[in-house]
């Protein structure tokens, strides 16, 4: 396992955290998230996963390519985490290509707190760790979208009754964190609590780029979890 940590030697370092982004599916909003890239200047661009949807069968096209020259161009230090569905990337672990880190978690101090960003997939239990199936219900997902162009994820994740570990169990796993981010679920959210020792403590989805447009931005000594419209 990678982790890559970070230590601010200045706080007014900006991130920009976006997860979930499927490029190559059918309904990945992919002219949003290059009108994103493209009116957010930041100093690390975090991708949380699931950034490629390796797991089906994906096309891409011509906003695709320039999506994928936007993000190498960009001054910015990129940091992919590797999720589910790009899980093709997991041999890269601990690399960088160009501009790009992969790694399974990052970490960061950040104004005095620590921060963790993770994809998430790993607190569902069931079928999802199941690869192989996984992959062909994912592709039989991809042929029946294409053909019929009924968005199957997004009734999935209307109607699903995912198995996934409760937050205050997700939180408590990440309890040295002040500050846990992750995707996976779709769900943009944020929850803000005070523990017994009278420290603040947040958690954050980062939603998705299927059904939302959500993104997180950390600067000025602020998280804010935002709609990009």
């Amino acid at each position: 396992m990678i982790i890559l940590n970070i230590v601010d030697e200045k706080e007014d370092i900006v991130r920009l955290i976006i997860s979930d982004l499927h490029l190559g599916s059918l309904y990945s909003k992919e002219e949003k998230i290059y009108d994103l890239l493209r009116s957010i200047e930041c100093d690390e661009l975090i991708l949380a996963g699931d950034v490629i949807d390796f797991i089906k069968v994906p096309k891409f096209t011509q906003k695709t390519a320039e999506l994928f020259n936007l993000i190498k161009s960009l001054n910015s230090k990129v940091i992919y985490i590797v999720g589910n569905h790009d899980f093709v990337f997991r041999s890269f672990i601990g690399m960088t290509v160009d501009n790009i880190v992969f790694v399974d978690k990052y970490e960061f101090e950040y104004d005095g707190r620590k921060f963790r960003v993770e994809h998430g997939d790993k607190y569902e239990e069931g079928i999802i760790h199941w690869r192989y199936f996984m992959n062909f219900m994912s592709i039989l997902q991809d042929f029946i979208e294409r053909i019929f162009r009924y968005n199957l994820a997004e009734l999935y994740v209307r109607l699903k009754n995912r198995k996934l570990k409760k937050i205050w169990d997700i939180v408590k796993w990440n309890n040295d964190a002040d500050v846990f981010i992750m995707g996976h679920t779709h769900k943009p959210e944020v929850l803000i609590w005070v523990d017994k020792d009278e420290n603040i403590k947040t958690y954050v989805n980062t939603g998705d780029w299927i059904q939302h447009s959500a993104y997180v931005i950390i600067k000025d000594r602020k998280l804010r979890l935002k709609n990009f419209s």
